[in-house]
Parts: C-alpha cells; structure tokens; sequence
C-alpha cells in the first residue's frame, strides 16, 4: 500500500502516525501544500493518484481562513473526489475538519479552544479515553452520516464516515515535534493560552511514550476495520 500524506505547511509531518503506517507496510509519499508557513496565499493542485490511502494533517490555518483559500476550495474538492471513489481517508486535526467541511459538515470557532494534553471522551471502542494532544481553536461539526466516535465539551474529537476517519486531536506527537512549531508561533499561543511551553515539552516526551499502545490500537482499527473492510459498498454520494 501507497499513502498519499497532504502536510499542509514544513511543520505538519505525521511523525508517530507516519511511523505506524509504515511498520503496516505502507509507504509514505509527502506533498507538501504551503512551502513557506509564513506565506499561505498559494494555490495548490491535489494530485488524483491513485494511492491506496490518504492522510490529511493538521495545519496552522483554519478552513475558512481567507489568506487559505487558494488551496482550501481545491483540497476540499479532492476529498469531495475521493470520498465519492470510496478512498480511505485519515483526517487528523485540519484534516478531520477539512473532511467535515467537504463531506456535509462545517467548521466554525470554538468557544473552548484546547491545547495541552487532555481527554476527548471516547464514545465507542477505537479511541481511547487517556489524554491526547490537542491544539486548536475550532469546533467540527460533522457530516450527517457520520459516526461520532469521541466527543467532550469542546465538541466532536473523532468521527467516521464511509472510509474515512477523521480525528480533532494530534496522535501524531512528540516533544520533538512540539519544539518544531514554537518558533513559528506556538509557544507564544501556549503563553496566551496560560501554559508553559518547557513544562509542555517535558509532559509530552512522556505521553507520547504512554500513549503509544493507544495509537497504535486506534491506527490498526482504522486499518483492519475501516481501510480493509471489504464486501460493502463505502462510496459517499452527493457530498458537499
């Protein structure tokens, strides 16, 4: 299997999420949307690949961010295209949100932005309750069809529809990955947010060792149960 891994800035790499996949046999091929996270007026064109899997990660814009939307309308177009072809679909923070707002959703401000380590409230059984990284100021709505996984009181933090699966929280990191976003931006949002960003970084070198069992419990159900579900059929009509 081939995963197409939309990274939508230098800094949004799937890192524990990639490293997973990739122990399952599952070769990675990055494009990389916005070259310059300073600059995200660009234009991009999604490439119609055919992988066996796409992977959308998160990003330092919203969905309806205006300075975004010369990529945003055409990445929602092609989630819009794989959807309707049956392609699975990992979406992890704007990843999840840009599957909402494509499949019949929407996205808007949250009036309880989250960051730091915290619970998201498992419903049914792939994810896990322990805490999960979380850095967002967003709320999901997700589409009618969907499954709702996960919530707490910030709103929808996991949902399934057809094949896809799309998470609001970051599986994917690590300390390492932490300190790679706060020069552009995110210690100074943690200060805001009235965190420490040291004291951030010491509690994440050592939840991303106890959450491990857990990403890769959730990781092998979206790949045994979601991706490899076979005999059904999983495509998504009339989405948009």
């Amino acid at each position: 299997m081939r995963a197409l891994v939309i990274e939508h800035d230098p800094l949004s790499t799937p890192e524990r999420v990639g490293e997973h996949l990739e122990r399952r046999g599952i070769a990675l091929d990055p494009f990389v949307v916005v070259e310059d996270g300073s600059d995200p007026e660009v234009t991009a064109v999604f490439p119609d690949t055919g992988h066996d899997l796409v992977v959308l990660m998160g990003s330092p814009w919203s969905v309806y961010d205006p300075r975004a939307r010369g990529w945003v309308a055409p990445e929602l177009d092609f989630i819009r295209r794989r959807a309707e072809a049956g392609a699975p679909m990992l979406g992890i923070c704007f990843g999840a949100q840009a599957m909402a707002a494509a499949l019949g959703g929407s996205v808007a401000p949250s009036a309880r932005p989250e960051y730091g380590w915290g619970g998201v409230g498992s419903l049914v059984g792939p994810i896990a309750e322990e805490p999960w990284f979380q850095f967002h100021h967003d709320e999901i709505s997700p589409p009618g069809a969907a499954v709702e996984l996960a919530r707490n009181a910030s709103g929808t933090q996991a949902f399934r529809l057809g094949r896809g699966l799309g998470v609001q929280f970051h599986p994917e990191m690590t300390a390492r990955l932490l300190a790679s976003w706060y020069p552009a931006g995110a210690a100074d949002a943690l200060v805001e947010m009235g965190l420490d960003p040291d004291r951030l970084l010491e509690e994440s070198a050592a939840r991303a060792v106890e959450s491990q069992a857990a990403l890769e419990r959730m990781l092998d159900w979206f790949l045994d149960e979601v991706v490899g579900e076979a005999g059904a059929d999983h495509t998504i009509s009339g989405v948009g």
